[in-house]
């Protein structure tokens, strides 16, 4: 009796059941063959935690002095910014360098669609249309800057800005504005943004 096990068969009827005895024990088995098949898209299987991570970017510049207001750096991309085509990702923290030693303040667009904020050392033009790709601002303050000789390095972090990758594509798309006046060389600010990714 050591070696029995007590069980109810399926009328509910006690039974003991030796574990010696592998014949009185049956083991389902499951054809996988006849398993649905994976749906196009990604499976998670066994994953843990989420996925990251920080995209580098060089602006391209005006290199004529910019008047407050003016697009700094109009849209380009943020290449694999998320995972999938149009996936969702969110904004983490964003390390700005400006080369020129300026550390003037200036505003962050993110966008969803590579849309045309304006030309360039100019204000802003934009429909109403195309700022519903806008996918949010972050202000860089004067104060973030801090001068550690010949460049300044402003950080943001906590952002925690949902974004969301361009239609069939898995670039996000980022522009400046100036909120000061300066100049500045034609790649003199550059940029990571660390995204976390759905």
């Amino acid at each position: 009796m050591a070696n029995n096990l007590a069980v109810k068969d399926a009328s509910g009827t006690a039974r003991d059941i030796k574990t010696t005895d592998t014949a009185s024990v049956h083991t389902p088995h499951h054809n996988v063959d006849s398993l649905p098949a994976l749906v196009a898209g990604e499976a998670h299987i066994g994953a843990l935690g989420g996925n990251s991570t920080i995209v580098p970017i060089t602006f391209t510049l005006d290199t004529a002095a910019y008047a407050s207001g003016d697009v700094l750096a109009d849209t380009q991309a943020l290449a694999a910014a998320v995972r999938t085509n149009a996936g969702f990702g969110v904004v983490a923290s964003i390390v700005l360098n400006d080369e020129d030693d300026q550390g003037i303040a200036l505003d962050v667009v993110f966008l969803d669609a590579n849309t045309s904020l304006g030309t360039e050392n100019a204000a802003p033009s934009i429909s109403d249309a195309n700022a519903r790709n806008i996918l949010g601002i972050v202000s860089v303050a004067a104060g973030d800057w801090t001068n550690i000789g010949g460049v300044r390095v402003a950080t943001l972090r906590n952002i925690n800005l949902p974004i969301k990758g361009a239609s069939g594509s898995t670039s996000v798309y980022i522009a400046l504005i100036s909120k000061g006046t300066g100049t500045y060389t034609a790649s003199g600010i550059t940029g990571r943004i660390s995204i976390l990714q759905d």
